[in-house]
C-alpha cells in the first residue's frame, strides 16, 4: 500500500510540483491550503508524513505542528517543515523539537525533499 503524504502549503504552484514528484515516486498525496484545513485532515485521516509550510493562512504551521504533537494519534507522524522565512528564533525552536523530522528553506531542490521523504517513509 502506498504511503500517504499531506502537503500543507498555500502556494498552489509548489503544491503542484511536489504532488507531481511524489506521485511519480508512488506516494499517495493530499494537500491542504491553510492550517485549519490541515488540522481537520490530519485528525480525520492521519497521513504517514506531513510536509508543512510555517507561513499559512488561518492557522500557522507551528500551531498545526503543536496540535499534532498534543494528540497521541498524530504525535508520531514525521513532519518536514518548509518555509521561505527563516528567523533565528524559529530555527532554534525547531532544532530543539524532536517532532520535526526535517527542515528545508525555500527555494529547495525537489530531489533533496524526495531523499528526506524516502528516508522517513521506509
Amino acid at each position: 500500500m502506498a504511503k500517504r503524504i499531506l502537503i500543507v502549503e498555500d502556494d498552489e504552484d509548489i503544491v503542484f510540483i511536489l504532488r507531481q514528484k511524489l506521485q511519480q515516486d508512488g506516494y499517495e498525496v493530499e494537500s491542504a491550503g491553510d492550517g485549519e484545513m490541515a488540522i481537520s485532515q490530519i485528525q480525520q485521516n492521519p497521513p504517514d508524513l506531513v510536509i508543512l509550510d510555517l507561513m499559512l493562512p488561518k492557522i500557522d504551521g507551528n500551531t498545526v505542528r503543536l496540535k499534532m504533537k498534543d494528540n497521541p494519534e498524530t504525535a508520531s507522524i514525521p513532519v518536514i517543515v518548509i518555509t521561505g522565512r527563516v528567523q533565528l528564533k524559529e530555527l532554534l525552536n525547531l532544532g530543539e523539537d524532536m517532532t520535526i523530522a526535517g527542515y528545508l528553506e525555500k527555494p529547495f531542490s525537489s530531489n533533496l525533499l524526495l531523499e528526506k521523504v524516502h528516508e522517513l517513509t521506509r
